[in-house]
């Protein structure tokens, strides 16, 4: 991608996620390539499961937030946050949701019904047909760290053809942003959500 193009990043989900450490990684690796980067992120009581989204923009860009249906990649953490915020994605981007539901306190607080899974997955696609559905929250169980649900989410996104930071730099800012005695785990997280988005396109 030439520098004077444009690339957004809108992610979304609740606090304990991950969400602003993704952020970063996204925000350096970009940095690490050479493109003018802007970003903002909004955490309204993330320390107790309150909504969190941050904006990611870089390329050609001078405001840090995304303009609706203007958006590359919707990165929903939690279902009902991306839906939430599923119009900021273009109708040929790509939403990519952790299946896995975490209601926030807002939500709890409504007494709604939480909606079935493939009912927010219906309607995330009338935004975008390319949404893809993954379980990053039972993955990173099964690899015993629940934590790490966000480097999966991470590598998943890093699989999009279109994405145009490298493998190289996502790997260098990831090797930076946490304590490096967990930097196998991590890269073994990324590998893995690399291969959830070719089953999701599958």
């Amino acid at each position: 991608m030439e520098k004077t193009q444009k690339f957004e990043v809108f992610l979304c989900g609740v606090g304990g996620q991950g969400i602003l450490s993704i952020t970063d990684i996204l925000c350096n690796a970009a940095v690490k390539m050479g493109f003018r980067v802007r970003g903002s992120e909004t955490h309204g009581m993330s320390q107790r499961g309150g909504t969190v989204f941050s904006n990611v923009r870089f390329g050609n860009v001078y405001s840090p937030l995304c303009l609706e249906r203007n958006t590359d990649i919707l990165l929903g953490f939690e279902p009902t946050e991306a839906l939430r915020y599923a119009h900021f994605v273009k109708p040929d981007g790509y939403i990519l949701v952790n299946v896995h539901p975490i209601p926030s306190p807002s939500f709890i607080l409504s007494k709604a019904i939480y909606p079935d899974i493939k009912i927010v997955l219906n309607s995330l696609k009338e935004y975008c047909a390319n949404t893809i559905p993954l379980n990053a929250t039972t993955i990173a169980m099964e690899m015993g760290k629940t934590i790490i649900q966000n480097i999966i989410m991470l590598g998943t996104l890093s699989a999009i053809p279109s994405l145009p930071l490298s493998s190289e730099s996502l790997l260098e800012a990831l090797r930076e942003q946490f304590d490096p005695k967990y930097f196998d785990l991590n890269k073994e997280a990324l590998e893995r959500g690399r291969k959830e988005f070719e089953k999701g396109l599958s």
